[in-house]
């Protein structure tokens, strides 16, 4: 079937939906007997007022540019998160977008001439990118919405089947019928012919240009690969994706921790290593072609077992901890396995013991010498290649894409990105300093290889630019168009929307290999629960958006909180903790006034997961202007008392109303009256800290001072103690 027929198909059935009124605004009839000359011809009254075309190319003419998606009213209007109306009774597909994307790029299809010639002479490969088209203000050259492509896509985990909303065109993790569970979110890879350049920030990027970008080499897409006789003048085509992903972090556990229990070859079968169960490229029609999609599974993480019997590995004597996890050191920063593994749950004669029932678990586990269970989660790294058999001759190079399956995102609304620019752009200096000790870079600005270790999957230890994010080269002068539209409330999949490698990393660690740094999956936490509470607690140390509960637990004066959750989000109040532990409350014990914390060492991010208690209920409410302005917040607290970083910490936290008695007692005695957002915090100065005698796996810490505050950007008001509230 011609293309054409596919997108009459599509503009037939959304005609009468609203689409057809909103097109011809622009000119266009997307019900003409001849839409092809329709959709070609010339349009000289595009209305870039209407909502979401605002930031439409104004080099866009046509309804259908050859070759120019960003180009094309007809694409932008149906892939654009920003075109929506009341007067739109449905949205498009995935797969009918995806429809109207490969016709752009067939409607004059060129031959392997021409895009050698477009290449300038430089070698062609067949290269797979992971893409997404993106408001005026999230692409690379922010000058217009733009499809944008990297290499790497970061697909997440989940216990629900993958959400397409239309309206926002992208993917969502929630379930309303049930707060604890997790949708799937999957990334969409499509095949390029593409040419290999040295960065160029004026033409094609990447992304948060780099020193050392322009003679850094990225791969550039120059023309879609797709099924048929359209692609490519000549040729008739067959386009094949093919997925191949690996969870190795068992086995990884296994050559490192020599007397662990076992070795080869049991090692290297499942479940120590296993590819099934991680993510497939899909089938669904409605999902188009190359949405590489998690498995979903009844819970994020289970007990793995090992010929018909649960799998367990002996805990090393003498073994190194960060509290009671296991842990195993790196090698000069590299991860051979993962830093952490989970260790508190005993299993001896056909029975589990919890140490976490134990006062001593920690040293229990630096004893070790007794068998734990292993634990399976189905996160991995991997490949996405394309076969096209008619190219195998004339471009045979294929350079796959690096695909991650990582850990539920808690902050859907809220990309590493906006993040990082907000802090660059957006804090002041004296502030900055007050947030996290490193930059919260995203994954897109490490240059590091793709997983060297992957067999089968061709990746080069020379390709340092796997994670850039880069668009369709750009020619001549491009307008600038306003970049004032709404930030997407969407998944990203693209790498700008996770977070780079630390120490080792939320959603990625790397290893060296032959000296070549390189990202691994690995190297997370195994399962990756055990890295979420240790990276959740230790908030500076992890810059990124990730819970923050550092005020969940007793205070450590090296970790304060940077972006504090709310009463409610901790389960200080109601029931919904977002990680299943209930926030601190105030105690009293032989009249003494202290703050009762769960303890850290008996906290089980493992057991809360086994017991479905994780939550996105109240984090996924919190878009990215909330996010930051508490992170602001938090650090105008530091500004006026700056001994609170490390003395203090904060027991509440929670945005309150103008009508709050406190509030108005407040701004009565200061003659202050605050607008805009207001947030209440409660901090106190602790003293000593030890375990609840009635409870060992709660911890008491002493109340020595507190302070009340009512923070907005402009202002502070303040009272220590039962002082009068003054103005800071």
């Amino acid at each position: 079937m011609p293309l054409i027929d596919d997108v009459k198909r599509v503009c037939d059935r959304l005609a009468p939906l609203g689409w057809r009124d909103l097109l011809l605004a622009h000119g266009v009839d997307i019900t003409a007997a001849n839409l092809k000359q329709e959709l070609t011809k010339e349009l000289p009254n595009i209305n870039r007022t209407i909502k979401g075309f605002e930031d439409f190319a104004f080099e866009g003419k046509r309804a259908i540019e050859s070759g120019n998606p960003a180009r094309s009213l007809l694409f932008h209007a149906f892939a654009s998160p920003n075109v929506v109306s009341q007067n739109l009774r449905e949205y498009p597909t995935l797969a009918e977008i995806e429809v109207i994307e490969n016709y752009v790029y067939g409607v004059q299809p060129p031959s392997l001439e021409d895009l050698r010639v477009r290449a300038q002479g430089q070698l062609l490969a067949i290269v797979v990118f992971a893409n997404e088209y993106r408001p005026a203000s999230e692409t690379v050259q922010r000058k217009h919405a733009d499809l944008c492509f990297s290499r790497t896509g970061v697909a997440r985990a989940g216990t629900a089947q993958a959400l397409y909303d239309t309206k926002l065109r992208g993917f969502l993790p929630f379930v309303k019928e049930d707060s604890q569970l997790f949708r799937v979110l999957p990334a969409r890879y499509s095949a390029y012919i593409a040419v290999q350049r040295r960065g160029n920030s004026t033409t094609f990027g990447p992304l948060r240009f780099q020193t050392g970008d322009d003679s850094r080499l990225f791969w550039v897409p120059l023309h879609k690969l797709f099924n048929g006789k359209e692609c490519i003048r000549n040729l008739d085509l067959q386009v094949t994706l093919n997925a191949r992903h690996i969870n190795e972090k068992l086995r990884r556990v296994h050559l490192v921790l020599k007397n662990a229990g076992w070795g080869e070859p049991d090692i290297s079968n499942p479940p120590f290593i296993f590819s099934d169960g991680i993510a497939e490229l899909t089938t669904k029609p409605e999902f188009g072609i190359g949405l590489l999609v998690p498995i979903v599974h009844k819970n994020l993480i289970e007990a793995a077992t090992y010929q018909g019997k649960p799998l367990t590995f002996k805990v090393p004597p003498n073994s190194e901890t960060l509290s009671s996890s296991l842990m195993i050191p790196a090698t000069t920063g590299a991860r051979r396995a993962p830093e952490y593994v989970h260790a508190r749950h005993k299993f001896s004669n056909g029975q589990i013991e919890n140490l976490n029932n134990l006062a001593n678990v920690t040293e229990v586990v630096q004893k070790g010498n007794y068998n734990a269970l292993h634990y399976l989660d189905f996160t991995g790294d991997g490949s996405i290649e394309a076969v096209c058999p008619q190219l195998a001759v004339a471009i045979p190079r294929r350079v796959p894409a690096y695909s991650l399956v990582t850990a539920p995102d808690f902050f859907p609304n809220c990309d590493q990105r906006e993040l990082l620019e907000w802090t660059e752009q957006s804090v002041p200096t004296a502030l900055r300093e007050n947030l996290w000790r490193i930059s919260p870079e995203t994954l897109s600005d490490n240059r590091l290889a793709p997983n060297l270790q992957l067999k089968n999957a061709n990746f080069r230890p020379e390709d340092k630019t796997v994670t850039a994010i880069v668009c369709l080269p750009l020619s001549g002068s491009v307008r600038q168009m306003p970049l004032d539209g709404s930030s997407t409330m969407r998944n990203a999949y693209l790498p700008d929307g996770a977070s780079g490698v630390f120490a080792p990393g939320w959603d990625i660690s790397f290893d060296r290999t032959n000296g070549v740094d390189h990202f691994a999956a690995y190297g997370l936490g195994s399962p990756f629960p055990e890295d979420s509470k240790l990276c959740a607690a230790l908030s500076t140390f992890w810059p990124a958006v990730a819970p923050d509960a550092t005020r969940t637990f007793a205070p450590n004066p090296s970790w304060p909180t940077v972006s504090p959750l709310t009463d409610e989000e901790i389960g200080q109040v109601g029931n919904f903790p977002w990680d299943g532990i209930p926030g601190p409350r105030r105690v009293t014990r032989n009249g003494k006034n202290f703050i009762e914390y769960a303890g850290y060492d008996h906290a089980d991010y493992v057991d809360s997961s086994l017991q479905k208690k994780f939550s996105l209920s109240l984090t996924g409410k919190v878009d990215v202007r909330e996010y930051q302005a508490r992170v602001l917040a938090m650090a105008n607290v530091y500004r006026v008392i700056p001994e609170a970083r490390d003395q203090w910490s904060v027991f509440s936290f929670r945005q309150v109303q103008p009508t709050d008695s406190e509030l108005q007692q407040a701004q009565t005695q200061t003659t202050t009256r605050l607008a805009g957002i207001i947030y209440r915090f409660e901090l106190y100065r602790f003293g000593n800290s030890s375990p609840n005698p009635d409870d060992f796996r709660k911890q008491l810490v002493e109340i020595q001072e507190t302070a009340t505050l009512f923070v907005t950007p402009l202002n502070v008001l303040l009272k220590r103690n039962n002082a009068a509230w003054r103005r800071v």
